[in-house]
Protein backbone atom coordinates (compact mmCIF):
# COMPACT_ATOMS: atom_id res chain seq x y z
CA UNK A 1 0.00 0.00 0.00
CA UNK A 2 1.43 3.38 -1.00
CA UNK A 3 0.96 6.45 1.10
CA UNK A 4 -1.76 8.70 -0.30
CA UNK A 5 -2.28 12.45 -0.13
CA UNK A 6 -4.28 13.44 2.97
CA UNK A 7 -6.96 16.12 2.63
CA UNK A 8 -9.23 17.78 5.19
CA UNK A 9 -12.42 19.44 3.95
CA UNK A 10 -16.18 19.67 4.20
CA UNK A 11 -16.53 15.94 3.78
CA UNK A 12 -14.17 15.18 6.67
CA UNK A 13 -10.83 13.44 6.22
CA UNK A 14 -9.80 11.48 3.15
CA UNK A 15 -6.77 9.91 1.45
CA UNK A 16 -6.59 10.46 -2.28
CA UNK A 17 -4.36 9.26 -5.08
CA UNK A 18 -2.34 12.30 -6.26
CA UNK A 19 -2.02 10.73 -9.70
CA UNK A 20 -5.77 10.83 -10.43
CA UNK A 21 -8.56 13.43 -10.52
CA UNK A 22 -10.46 13.47 -7.23
CA UNK A 23 -14.23 13.51 -7.76
CA UNK A 24 -16.37 14.48 -4.77
CA UNK A 25 -19.84 15.84 -4.13
CA UNK A 26 -18.14 19.19 -3.47
CA UNK A 27 -16.51 19.22 -6.90
CA UNK A 28 -13.50 17.89 -8.75
CA UNK A 29 -9.84 18.45 -7.92
CA UNK A 30 -7.57 17.82 -10.88
CA UNK A 31 -4.64 15.40 -10.69
CA UNK A 32 -2.30 18.24 -11.65
CA UNK A 33 -3.35 20.24 -8.57
CA UNK A 34 -3.04 17.18 -6.34
CA UNK A 35 0.39 16.29 -7.67
CA UNK A 36 1.75 19.73 -6.76
CA UNK A 37 -0.02 19.90 -3.38
CA UNK A 38 2.14 20.49 -0.30
CA UNK A 39 1.23 20.18 3.41
CA UNK A 40 -0.04 23.48 4.78
CA UNK A 41 -1.56 24.52 1.46
CA UNK A 42 -5.19 24.47 0.30
CA UNK A 43 -6.80 23.27 -2.92
CA UNK A 44 -10.13 24.30 -4.43
CA UNK A 45 -12.52 22.08 -6.35
CA UNK A 46 -14.03 23.31 -9.60
CA UNK A 47 -17.09 24.34 -7.52
CA UNK A 48 -14.98 26.46 -5.17
CA UNK A 49 -14.99 24.15 -2.11
CA UNK A 50 -11.71 24.19 -0.17
CA UNK A 51 -9.67 21.19 0.93
CA UNK A 52 -6.56 21.52 3.11
CA UNK A 53 -3.44 19.41 2.60
CA UNK A 54 -2.15 17.96 5.88
CA UNK A 55 0.37 15.40 7.05
CA UNK A 56 -1.66 12.43 8.34
CA UNK A 57 -1.13 11.56 12.00
CA UNK A 58 -1.27 8.08 13.49
CA UNK A 59 -5.03 8.18 14.04
CA UNK A 60 -5.55 9.17 10.41
CA UNK A 61 -3.34 6.29 9.27
CA UNK A 62 -5.18 3.92 11.60
CA UNK A 63 -8.45 4.66 9.78
CA UNK A 64 -6.90 3.72 6.43
CA UNK A 65 -4.63 0.79 7.34
CA UNK A 66 -5.53 -2.82 6.53
CA UNK A 67 -6.93 -4.61 9.58
CA UNK A 68 -7.35 -8.32 10.19
CA UNK A 69 -7.29 -9.11 13.94
CA UNK A 70 -8.32 -6.63 16.64
CA UNK A 71 -5.61 -4.02 17.26
CA UNK A 72 -4.31 -2.58 20.51
CA UNK A 73 -6.41 0.57 20.91
CA UNK A 74 -5.00 4.11 20.92
CA UNK A 75 -6.17 4.63 24.51
CA UNK A 76 -3.96 1.74 25.59
CA UNK A 77 -1.01 2.63 23.35
CA UNK A 78 -0.46 5.85 25.32
CA UNK A 79 -0.03 3.90 28.55
CA UNK A 80 2.17 1.30 26.87
CA UNK A 81 4.54 3.98 25.61
CA UNK A 82 4.70 5.93 28.90
CA UNK A 83 4.80 3.10 31.44
CA UNK A 84 7.00 1.05 29.14
CA UNK A 85 9.60 3.81 29.18
CA UNK A 86 9.82 3.88 25.39
CA UNK A 87 12.32 6.48 24.12
CA UNK A 88 13.62 7.61 20.76
CA UNK A 89 16.56 5.18 20.87
CA UNK A 90 14.77 2.21 22.44
CA UNK A 91 15.30 -1.31 21.14
CA UNK A 92 11.88 -2.97 21.28
CA UNK A 93 10.67 -6.56 21.10
CA UNK A 94 7.06 -7.03 20.00
CA UNK A 95 5.15 -10.31 19.81
CA UNK A 96 1.73 -10.89 18.31
CA UNK A 97 2.17 -8.41 15.45
CA UNK A 98 -1.33 -8.91 14.08
CA UNK A 99 -2.07 -6.10 11.62
CA UNK A 100 1.03 -4.25 12.85
CA UNK A 101 -0.55 -1.12 14.35
CA UNK A 102 1.25 -1.28 17.71
CA UNK A 103 4.57 -2.18 16.08
CA UNK A 104 4.27 0.76 13.65
CA UNK A 105 3.42 3.21 16.46
CA UNK A 106 6.34 1.98 18.56
CA UNK A 107 8.71 2.32 15.59
CA UNK A 108 7.64 5.95 15.20
CA UNK A 109 8.34 6.72 18.87
CA UNK A 110 11.65 4.81 18.80
CA UNK A 111 12.65 6.54 15.57
CA UNK A 112 16.38 6.26 16.30
CA UNK A 113 16.01 2.75 17.68
CA UNK A 114 14.67 -0.53 16.40
CA UNK A 115 11.49 -2.64 16.66
CA UNK A 116 11.53 -6.40 16.01
CA UNK A 117 8.06 -7.92 15.86
CA UNK A 118 7.20 -11.64 15.86
CA UNK A 119 4.06 -12.99 14.20
CA UNK A 120 3.53 -16.71 13.62
CA UNK A 121 0.66 -16.41 11.12
CA UNK A 122 1.71 -15.81 7.51
CA UNK A 123 -1.49 -13.95 6.55
CA UNK A 124 -1.11 -11.53 9.47
CA UNK A 125 2.60 -11.02 8.72
CA UNK A 126 1.83 -10.17 5.09
CA UNK A 127 -0.72 -7.54 6.07
CA UNK A 128 1.63 -6.14 8.72
CA UNK A 129 4.32 -5.71 6.04
CA UNK A 130 1.90 -3.67 3.93
CA UNK A 131 0.95 -1.50 6.91
CA UNK A 132 4.64 -1.08 7.74
CA UNK A 133 5.12 0.49 4.30
CA UNK A 134 1.99 2.62 4.71
CA UNK A 135 3.22 4.01 8.06
CA UNK A 136 6.77 4.47 6.77
CA UNK A 137 8.09 2.31 9.62
CA UNK A 138 11.57 1.70 8.18
CA UNK A 139 13.09 0.67 11.53
CA UNK A 140 10.52 -2.12 12.00
CA UNK A 141 11.48 -5.73 11.24
CA UNK A 142 8.66 -8.27 11.07
CA UNK A 143 9.64 -11.87 11.74
CA UNK A 144 7.18 -14.55 10.59
CA UNK A 145 7.90 -16.97 13.41
CA UNK A 146 6.54 -18.12 16.78
CA UNK A 147 8.40 -16.22 19.48
CA UNK A 148 8.39 -19.40 21.56
CA UNK A 149 10.85 -20.83 19.04
CA UNK A 150 13.42 -18.34 20.28
CA UNK A 151 14.65 -14.78 19.82
CA UNK A 152 18.15 -14.20 18.43
CA UNK A 153 18.50 -10.49 19.22
CA UNK A 154 19.46 -9.29 22.71
CA UNK A 155 19.59 -6.12 24.84
CA UNK A 156 15.97 -5.06 24.41
CA UNK A 157 14.82 -2.04 26.43
CA UNK A 158 11.12 -2.88 26.20
CA UNK A 159 8.89 -5.76 25.14
CA UNK A 160 5.20 -5.82 24.26
CA UNK A 161 3.44 -9.21 24.40
CA UNK A 162 0.01 -9.17 22.77
CA UNK A 163 -0.37 -12.91 23.21
CA UNK A 164 -2.85 -15.18 25.05
CA UNK A 165 -0.07 -16.96 26.98
CA UNK A 166 2.74 -14.58 28.01
CA UNK A 167 3.44 -16.92 30.95
CA UNK A 168 4.92 -19.33 28.40
CA UNK A 169 7.01 -16.60 26.75
CA UNK A 170 8.47 -14.54 29.60
CA UNK A 171 10.96 -17.17 30.87
CA UNK A 172 12.37 -17.63 27.38
CA UNK A 173 12.79 -13.94 26.49
CA UNK A 174 14.12 -12.84 29.89
CA UNK A 175 17.69 -13.43 28.70
CA UNK A 176 17.07 -11.16 25.70
CA UNK A 177 16.15 -8.16 27.89
CA UNK A 178 18.43 -5.66 29.55
CA UNK A 179 18.32 -5.46 33.34
CA UNK A 180 15.81 -2.67 34.00
CA UNK A 181 13.79 -3.40 30.85
CA UNK A 182 10.00 -3.33 31.08
CA UNK A 183 7.57 -5.83 29.58
CA UNK A 184 3.90 -5.09 28.94
CA UNK A 185 1.50 -8.03 28.74
CA UNK A 186 -1.73 -7.06 26.98
CA UNK A 187 -4.53 -9.42 28.05
CA UNK A 188 -8.34 -9.21 27.90
CA UNK A 189 -9.05 -11.55 30.82
CA UNK A 190 -8.08 -11.10 34.47
CA UNK A 191 -7.66 -14.88 34.66
CA UNK A 192 -4.85 -14.58 32.10
CA UNK A 193 -3.30 -11.82 34.22
CA UNK A 194 -3.49 -13.98 37.34
CA UNK A 195 -1.85 -16.91 35.54
CA UNK A 196 0.94 -14.66 34.25
CA UNK A 197 1.62 -13.15 37.68
CA UNK A 198 1.83 -16.57 39.32
CA UNK A 199 4.38 -17.77 36.78
CA UNK A 200 6.67 -14.74 36.60
CA UNK A 201 10.39 -15.62 36.41
CA UNK A 202 12.39 -14.79 39.54
CA UNK A 203 14.22 -12.03 37.68
CA UNK A 204 10.99 -10.09 37.02
CA UNK A 205 8.86 -8.03 39.38
CA UNK A 206 5.42 -6.47 38.91
CA UNK A 207 5.55 -2.76 38.16
CA UNK A 208 1.93 -1.87 37.43
CA UNK A 209 -1.44 -3.36 36.50
CA UNK A 210 -3.96 -1.00 34.89
CA UNK A 211 -7.21 -0.90 32.94
CA UNK A 212 -8.04 2.12 30.77
CA UNK A 213 -11.61 3.34 30.26
CA UNK A 214 -12.38 6.04 27.70
CA UNK A 215 -15.48 8.20 27.30
CA UNK A 216 -16.01 10.25 24.15
CA UNK A 217 -18.10 13.43 24.25
CA UNK A 218 -20.61 14.55 21.62
CA UNK A 219 -19.78 18.08 20.48
CA UNK A 220 -22.26 19.96 18.26
CA UNK A 221 -22.21 23.61 19.29
CA UNK A 222 -24.65 24.62 16.53
CA UNK A 223 -27.28 22.51 18.31
CA UNK A 224 -26.05 23.33 21.82
CA UNK A 225 -24.94 19.76 22.40
CA UNK A 226 -21.97 19.11 24.65
CA UNK A 227 -22.32 15.85 26.58
CA UNK A 228 -20.84 12.38 26.99
CA UNK A 229 -21.68 9.91 24.23
CA UNK A 230 -24.24 7.25 25.08
CA UNK A 231 -21.65 4.55 24.41
CA UNK A 232 -17.88 4.44 24.34
CA UNK A 233 -14.79 2.26 24.46
CA UNK A 234 -14.80 0.69 27.90
CA UNK A 235 -12.85 -2.50 28.66
CA UNK A 236 -10.42 -3.59 25.97
CA UNK A 237 -7.66 -5.28 27.95
CA UNK A 238 -5.63 -5.26 31.13
CA UNK A 239 -2.07 -3.97 30.89
CA UNK A 240 0.38 -5.77 33.15
CA UNK A 241 3.80 -4.14 33.35
CA UNK A 242 6.68 -6.16 34.76
CA UNK A 243 10.35 -5.23 35.04
CA UNK A 244 13.48 -7.29 34.77
CA UNK A 245 15.42 -6.51 37.94
CA UNK A 246 18.25 -9.07 37.75
CA UNK A 247 19.97 -11.54 35.44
Amino acid sequence: MERKLFLVGEGGYIFVDPEKDFNTEFGIISASDLKNAKPGKSIKTHKGSVFYVCEPNNIDLLKKMIRLPQIITPKDMGSIIMYGGVKSNSKILDAGTGSGFAACILSGIASAGKVISYEQRKDFARVAEKNKTFFGADNLKIVNSDIKSGVKEKNFDFALLDLPDPDEVLPGISKNLKVGATVCCYLPSIIQIQKTIKSLPACMKISRLIQNLETDWKVDMDRNILRPESSGIMHTAFLLFVRKVSE
